[in-house]
């Protein structure tokens, strides 16, 4: 009882359920520690986890010559040994009592299910561990990738700034929040990111070029891009010309054909989605939500309704299967807002917003801006027709109304092909790898040039 009263008395552990908190409780064993005495050794495996029942603990860290630069003295109610537990590397730090101190130790073979099961203990170890990472100087490596410094962060993640070593070529490097890690979903969403993008590569689609697992979370390598999101490009400037619109659009709607005619529907495309380079190009970027177009999607039920419900299709609002022809739906959504500078539904409730996008028209977009051109004042009201069967879906026709040429799925008709075949013996692999990785960002990022790569064993 007295063990339950003083977890319950501790932030994160006092979140859990008396049954939760009970099965802590049971696999707890008690220690007492004399002044000096060593409670966690550096280079050991983290397979548990102290809470500090009584006493102070001292946590000296070495710089890379092994002198002590700093020192953390930790007391009743506070944690060590998480990070390696979290993780599942090895120490970075020892342990020792400063006076006697008596704690409780948590094995992983108990805390691990309850992390999953339960969020806000797993956030509240996972905030813990990356304030210990900022301690330590932060995170400096993921795999072979050198971070040079944070470049943003969001609700799921920091995005770094990296050197890829072989190439001496800039890239970013995305992380997942420790606090998502357990969350499965997130977790999923995020890997699947970079499994579908890593198959699409088109000048108009951020390319990923690496994942890796480290610090107990996942991270995405990706190129790094130079400007801002089309949301906060809207925030800054309200509604754009014309002709500028035009011109985004035509650049994500290349990239939504280019992954429909390989299969997939992105589910949330929207202006936080899009990259607008300080050059003018244009990368749809967040494919979490993506998935393959099943067959026969007409009438068929979703698992549950994804996106982000300003620029959700009436068909995905409903709870049906969506395909391409949503991606279309939210595409025209973006355009009435990038040229009026709000959103065609505008209801505060998520229900009434759903309900809006399934049976209220949308405003007339030529009445709000009597100079619209009127092929894009022909996309955005045929893009937002409420019924798929009716909705406008042939790329070629829709790139020509944004006021480009024959593009698309059905622009590659005509074009050039070239195949080029390297064979090398193993020792020379390390060195053909990196100039096809060279070569292929090179392409990627030029118009008119789709690519594709793949590698052949044997004979």
């Amino acid at each position: 009882m007295f063990t339950l009263e003083f977890l319950a008395g501790l932030q994160g552990f006092g979140s859990l359920e008396p049954g939760a908190l009970a099965r802590i409780a049971a696999g707890l064993e008690t220690r007492t520690y004399a002044p000096g005495e060593y409670l966690l050794r550096r280079g050991e495996p983290g397979d548990h986890m102290h809470v500090i029942r009584a006493g102070q603990v001292r946590v000296p860290l070495l710089d890379a010559a092994g002198r002590e630069k700093a020192v953390f003295l930790l007391g009743e109610g506070e944690l060590v040994g998480e990070m390696a537990l979290l993780t599942g590397e090895a120490r970075t730090a020892d342990v020792l009592a400063e006076v006697e101190t008596t704690t409780l130790v948590l094995h992983r073979a108990t805390l691990e299910p309850l992390l999953a099961e339960h969020p806000p203990l797993a956030a509240f170890l996972t905030e813990i561990l990356g304030k210990r990472l900022l301690e330590r100087g932060g995170i400096e490596r993921v795999g072979k990738y050198r971070l040079l410094g944070l470049l943003g962060e969001g609700m799921t993640g920091k995005v770094y700034e990296a050197l890829h070593p072989g190439l001496h070529r800039s890239v970013a490097v995305k992380m997942l929040s420790h606090a998502l890690v357990y969350n499965g979903s997130f977790r999923e969403r995020f890997l699947q990111e970079a499994r579908t993008v890593a198959g699409l590569t088109h000048p108009n689609i951020v390319q990923v070029f690496d994942t890796e697992a480290a610090y107990g979370t996942y991270f995405i390598v990706m190129e790094k891009l130079a400007g801002r999101d089309l949301a906060a490009l809207l925030a800054a400037r309200g509604a754009l010309p014309a002709h500028e619109a035009m011109a985004i659009l035509r650049q994500v709607g290349a990239a939504l054909a280019f992954a429909h005619a390989r299969g997939f529907v992105h589910r949330d495309v929207k202006p936080a989605n899009v990259w607008v380079g300080d050059d003018g190009g244009v990368k749809l970027m967040d494919f979490g939500l993506s998935r393959p177009i099943p067959r026969d999607v007409e009438g068929r039920s979703a698992r549950g309704v994804e996106g982000t419900p300003q620029y959700l299709a009436p068909e995905t609002a409903v709870g049906r299967e969506p395909d391409g022809r949503a991606d279309i739906y939210a595409l025209g959504v973006m355009a009435f807002e990038m040229v009026t500078g709000r959103l065609p539904f505008q209801e505060d409730r998520v229900a009434d917003l759903l309900r809006a996008h399934v049976r209220t028209p949308p405003p007339d977009v030529t009445a709000l801006v009597p100079d619209l051109p009127a092929g894009l004042g022909a996309f955005i009201q045929g893009a937002l027709a409420k019924k798929p069967s009716e909705r406008l879906s042939d790329w070629e026709r829709i790139n020509g109304l944004l006021g480009g040429a024959e593009s698309g799925a059905a622009g590659w008709a005509n074009a050039e092909e070239w195949l080029l075949r390297v064979r090398c013996l193993p020792s020379a692999s390390g060195r053909v790898r990196a100039a096809l990785e060279a070569l292929e960002a090179d392409l990627g990022a030029a118009e008119g040039v789709d690519l594709a790569r793949a590698q052949l064993r044997g004979n």
